[in-house]
C-alpha cells in the first residue's frame, strides 16, 4: 500500500477493518492518501463490485485470508468462505469490469510436497499441489483452491490472474502467525526473554517484508506478453533457521535474552527463477541487513507509540 502510494498511485482499501496500530504508524505518512472502504470480500459482493466500479479500479491485490493456523482447524467452513468466495468475487468483478490484473497473495504451502524428507530438490512452480495419498491441513487447501478459481477464470474468461507464492514472509507490520522473527526481534529490542519452544534448527525460506512487496508490484506491472506461467514463487536469497535468526539478533543486541530448542525438519529450498526472468525480481535483503532494519523500525515506532511487545 505504502509503496504504491510512494510511486505516485491511487489505493483503495477494501477490507473489514482499518489497519492496526503497527500498520497506522507505519502507514501515516501516506493515509490521507489512501481511501478506504470497509467491507468483506466474501460477504458482500455487490459492495466489492461498487467500490471497483467507483473509483474506476483498474488492478487488484487480492491478499484476503484468515491467516490464524488454530482458528482455520476449528472453523473450516467459514475458513474456506472466506478464501474461496474471496476469489471467486474478486475474479468475477474482474471478468465484470474488465479490471487489467488482479495479483494473489498465495504460498509455498500449496506445494504438498514441502519437506526434505519428501523431496530434496528445490520447489519449483511445476511441483504437486495436491497428492490424493496424503491429508492437507485448511491453509493449504484452501489456497490450493483459490488457486485452482484464479486459474480457471484466466483460462475461461481471459481474465488478467497471477498468483505471488510467498514463503514465510516476515518484516515490520506483517502478521506475527506467519513468522516468529518479530517475537524474537521485538522482545529482544524491548529486553523480555524469549523462547523458541520447537523446530529451532529447521530451515525454511524468509522473505523479508521489502523484497515481497518489491516482487508483488512487479507482478502488477509486469506485460502479460512477458508472461510464460501464472503463478511465481516468491522467496528470499537463503534457507534459514530460527537459530540463524538469533544468532544475527544476538549480535546486534547481545543483551537479548533468547533459548532455542532444536529440531525440525527442514523445507524444500524455493526456486524463484521463473520471477527472476519473466518479472525482473529478485530478493535483495540478506539476514543480517534485515534484522537490523526491523530492530531500526520496531525502535523507532515504539519511541512514538510506548508499545511494548508481548512476551
Amino acid at each position: 500500500m505504502k509503496a504504491l502510494v510512494e510511486r505516485g498511485n491511487e489505493v483503495v482499501v477494501f477490507d473489514v477493518k482499518p489497519p492496526n496500530a503497527k500498520m497506522q504508524w507505519l502507514l501515516d505518512p501516506i493515509w490521507d492518501k489512501v481511501t478506504f472502504v470497509e467491507g468483506s470480500v466474501s460477504d458482500d459482493f455487490p459492495a466489492l463490485l461498487q467500490t471497483c466500479k467507483e473509483y474506476a479500479v483498474e488492478k487488484v491485490f487480492h491478499a484476503a485470508a484468515i491467516f490464524r493456523g488454530q482458528y482455520e482447524r476449528e472453523h473450516l467452513y467459514f475458513s474456506f468462505h472466506v478464501t474461496l468466495d474471496g476469489m471467486l468475487h474478486v475474479c468475477e468483478a474482474a471478468r465484470i469490469l474488465n479490471l487489467g490484473r488482479v495479483v494473489f497473495a498465495g504460498t509455498n504451502v500449496e506445494y504438498i510436497h514441502l519437506y526434505q524428507t519428501t523431496k530434496p530438490d528445490a520447489l519449483t512452480e511445476t511441483d504437486k499441489m495436491f497428492d490424493p495419498t496424503r491429508g492437507v491441513s485448511t491453509y493449504a487447501a484452501s489456497k490450493m483452491a483459490a488457486t485452482i478459481i484464479g486459474m480457471c477464470y484466466w483460462h475461461t474468461t481471459g481474465v488478467d490472474w497471477v498468483s505471488t507464492r510467498f514463503t514465510r514472509v516476515w518484516g515490520f507490520g506483517s502478521k506475527s502467525e506467519t513468522s516468529r522473527n518479530e517475537h524474537i526481534i521485538e522482545n529482544a529490542v524491548d529486553g523480555i526473554p524469549v523462547t523458541i519452544s520447537r523446530d529451532g534448527d529447521q530451515k525454511r525460506n524468509n522473505c523479508y517484508i521489502k523484497d515481497l512487496t518489491r516482487g508483488v508490484l512487479r507482478a502488477l506491472d509486469v506485460d502479460e506478453e512477458k508472461l510464460q506461467q501464472r503463478v511465481f514463487n516468491l522467496g528470499g536469497a537463503d534457507e534459514i533457521s530460527d537459530r540463524e535468526t538469533v544468532a544475527v539478533v544476538r549480535e546486534l543486541l547481545p543483551e537479548a535474552k533468547i533459548q532455542v530448542t532444536g529440531g525440525g525438519g527442514h523445507r524444500r529450498p524455493i526456486d524463484s527463477t521463473a520471477a527472476r526472468e519473466q518479472l525482473g525480481w529478485e530478493p535483495q535483503w540478506d539476514l543480517r541487513s534485515a534484522v537490523k532494519d526491523y530492530i531500526a523500525t520496531y525502535t523507532a515506532f515504539k519511541l512514538v507509540s510506548g508499545v511494548v511487545a508481548n512476551s
